[in-house]
């Protein structure tokens, strides 16, 4: 079932207010810069869940949280793999579809 825009509008609103562009910015720079998403995201008091889900309203969030995932990732691990996922902690989106490809 389709929402009306009127919905639409009124829950974008209420997830720009748990997730403001400030939250958004501070979260970026600093996953860019090599911290664990985890990490900033407690400093921040909101959870991961929340930075990642804010993706489906906003696509050019999810384009701009993947960037700074991928400029942040540690350059020891091996990009791309389950395991990298899993023990290395990278949330990078080559690690990501590597462990949903694992799950398959």
């Amino acid at each position: 079932m389709r929402r009306r825009p009127s919905d639409r509008a009124y829950r974008r609103g209420l997830t720009d207010a748990c997730f403001p562009p400030a939250a958004r910015a501070a979260l970026l720079g600093r996953i860019a810069s090599g911290e664990h998403i985890s990490g900033v995201c407690a400093d921040l008091g909101i959870t991961v869940n929340r930075a990642r889900s804010y993706g489906r309203h906003a696509p050019a969030w999810a384009r701009a949280l993947d960037l700074a995932l991928r400029a942040g990732r540690d350059a020891d691990l091996v990009h791309g793999s389950a395991m990298a996922y899993r023990f290395g902690r990278c949330r990078c989106p080559d690690c990501r579809a590597a462990k949903a490809a694992a799950r398959h």
